[in-house]
C-alpha cells in the first residue's frame, strides 16, 4: 500500500474537486493508498505530516501556488517528506490565473485590497497579526523545489489524475488482464475492423468494466499492451493501416492510441520533443524504413513488443510521417480538436460576446482568440467540445519557448485586418496570453512601473 500525501498551498481546491469528481473511478485505486495528509477532505493537521519521516511518503501532490511564506514552507516540507513530488493543476505547473498578480507589485495589490475605500471603510490597513507574510511575488514553483512531474490544466481532467495516479503507483494493472486481449472480450457482434474502421483492440489488455466500447467505441489502447495478441485481428489492423493514408479522424484515434501504448498510461502532455510520435515530424530522417508484407513501415523496435505490435506500430508512424492530416508534431490542443485545419487565416478579431460560435468552425476561422494552436494537449479539447475556445491552461506545447511572446507574434501573424485594428483588439497581451503563465514567463513579475524582471 502506497502512502499518498495532497497538500494544498494558496488555490481554490478546483484540482480536488476534479479528483473526487472521479466517484466510483477511485474504487480502482482507493484499495491502494494510504492517505497521510488530505486537510481538503480529512481531518488531518500539519502536525502529522511533519511527524513522517523524510522520504517515507510515496507521492506528494502539490496543489495551488507560493503566495505567502507559509506556502513556501509547506512545498518545502513536502518535497522532504516525498519520494515524488505531483505539481496538480495551472497554478502548480505554471503559476495559474492568480499569477497575473505578478503584473502588480505586492504594495499595489494591497492597498486594493486591504486600504481601497472603494472595498473596505476608511483608514483600514494591511493586516499583520495571525496572519503569513505576503511574498513579494508569486515565484515558480520549480525555483522552490524539485518537482518530478507536472500535470497542468485548471483543473486537470479527472481521468488525467486517475491516470497519473495508477502509472506513478503502478496500480494500471488492477483494473485489466493482459493475459487477454480487448478482442476476447468485446461484446459487439460485428468487429468494427470487419467493417473497415479503426480499432486497436486486438494488442490492447482486456478491460473490466468495458464502459463505451460496448456501444461500438474503438479501443484505442487505453489499457496498455495485452501479453496475448490476437493475432488475427492484428493483421487486419496492419492491413487497415497500411492500405490508404488515415483520415483526419484516424490520424487523431492513432496518435491517442500511441499515446496509451507507448507511454502506459494516458498522460500524452507528459513526453518530451524525444518520443518517437513527434520524432515523425521533428527528426524524419532519423527514422530508417523496412518492408514488411510489400509495406514501407518504419523499423520500430521495442524489447517486449510482440513482431506484429512493432510493425503496427510502424506502420503508424510510417503514415504520420507524411500525411498532411498530421501536421502538429508538438501535439497541441488542435491535435485532438475536431475543428482542426491545418491553415488558419483570420479576417478580423472580434470579442467573445460578439455573436454566437459556429459549433462546427475553427475558432481562429470565426475571430475569435483560441490558444489552441499554442497549447500542450492533454484536455481532450474540453473547452472547445463545449463551444468556448481554449484559453491555455494546459500550458506552452512542447517547441513553445515562452508563451506569451509566442502568442503575441503569432496571433497577429495569421490575421489579415490593418496593424492599427489588430493593435487595438490586443491591449493587454499580457494578461490575454499569460492568464495562466506569468510567473514561469519571461516576464516574470512586475519591480518598477516600467519594468518586469526576467525570472
Amino acid at each position: 500500500m502506497a502512502k499518498v500525501a495532497f497538500m494544498q498551498l494558496a488555490s481554490c481546491w478546483g484540482c480536488h474537486q476534479s479528483l473526487l469528481d472521479a466517484h466510483l473511478t477511485l474504487l480502482h485505486v482507493l484499495p491502494e493508498l494510504e492517505f497521510v495528509y488530505w486537510p481538503a477532505v480529512v481531518d488531518f493537521k500539519l502536525d502529522d505530516l511533519k511527524g513522517y519521516p523524510d522520504s517515507s511518503v510515496d507521492v506528494g501532490f502539490l496543489e495551488g501556488f507560493c503566495r505567502t511564506e507559509a506556502d513556501v514552507a509547506n512545498a518545502k516540507l513536502m518535497r522532504q517528506k516525498c519520494k515524488i513530488i505531483v505539481a496538480m493543476g495551472s497554478c502548480a505547473v505554471l503559476g495559474g490565473a492568480p499569477g497575473m498578480a505578478n503584473l502588480f507589485s505586492r504594495e499595489e495589490l494591497e492597498a486594493r485590497k486591504f486600504m481601497d475605500e472603494e472595498f473596505v471603510d476608511k483608514g483600514s490597513v494591511v493586516p499583520t497579526e495571525h496572519v503569513p507574510k505576503i511574498l513579494d511575488a508569486i515565484p515558480d514553483t520549480h525555483d522552490v523545489i524539485k518537482v518530478d512531474i507536472d500535470l497542468p490544466g485548471c483543473p486537470p481532467k479527472t481521468g488525467n489524475i486517475i491516470g497519473l495516479i495508477a502509472a506513478v503507483l503502478g496500480e494500471i494493472d488492477t483494473k485489466v488482464d493482459i493475459s487477454k486481449s480487448m478482442c476476447d472480450v468485446c461484446p459487439l457482434q460485428n468487429c468494427l475492423l470487419d467493417e473497415n474502421k479503426l480499432c486497436y483492440g486486438p494488442i490492447t489488455a482486456a478491460a473490466d468494466p468495458i464502459g463505451r466500447i460496448a456501444e461500438g467505441y474503438p479501443v484505442l489502447g487505453e489499457f496498455g499492451l495485452t501479453n496475448a495478441v490476437h493475432q488475427a485481428n492484428a493483421e487486419k489492423l496492419f492491413s487497415k493501416i497500411t492500405s490508404k493514408p488515415m483520415d483526419h479522424s484516424e490520424v487523431r484515434q492513432s496518435v491517442e492510441a500511441l499515446m496509451f501504448i507507448l507511454g502506459s498510461n494516458p498522460l500524452g502532455f507528459l513526453a518530451k520533443k524525444a518520443d518517437p510520435i513527434r520524432k515523425v515530424r521533428l527528426d524524419p530522417e532519423s527514422l530508417s524504413m523496412k518492408s514488411v508484407l510489400d509495406k514501407e513501415i518504419v523499423d520500430f523496435t521495442a524489447d517486449g513488443y510482440p513482431e506484429i505490435v512493432n510493425h503496427i506500430i510502424g506502420a503508424v508512424m510510417a503514415d504520420l510521417k507524411q500525411n498532411p492530416e498530421y501536421d502538429d508534431s508538438a501535439k497541441t490542443v488542435c491535435s485532438s480538436c475536431e475543428r482542426n485545419l491545418k491553415d488558419k487565416e483570420v479576417v478580423r478579431y472580434k470579442r467573445d460576446y460578439e455573436g454566437l460560435p459556429d459549433q462546427e468552425t475553427c475558432f481562429l476561422l470565426q475571430g475569435y482568440v483560441c490558444m489552441g494552436p499554442l497549447t500542450t494537449t492533454g484536455c481532450g479539447a474540453t473547452c472547445i467540445r463545449a463551444n468556448s475556445p481554449c484559453l491555455g491552461c494546459y500550458g506552452p506545447a512542447a517547441n513553445v519557448d515562452d508563451y506569451i511572446s509566442k502568442a503575441t507574434s503569432y496571433f497577429p501573424s495569421i490575421c489579415t485586418d490593418t496593424p492599427e485594428n489588430i493593435t487595438a483588439f490586443f491591449k493587454d497581451t499580457a494578461g490575454l496570453f499569460g492568464r495562466f503563465c506569468i510567473p514561469t514567463s519571461k516576464l516574470g513579475h512586475k519591480i518598477s512601473d516600467s519594468k518586469m524582471e526576467d525570472k
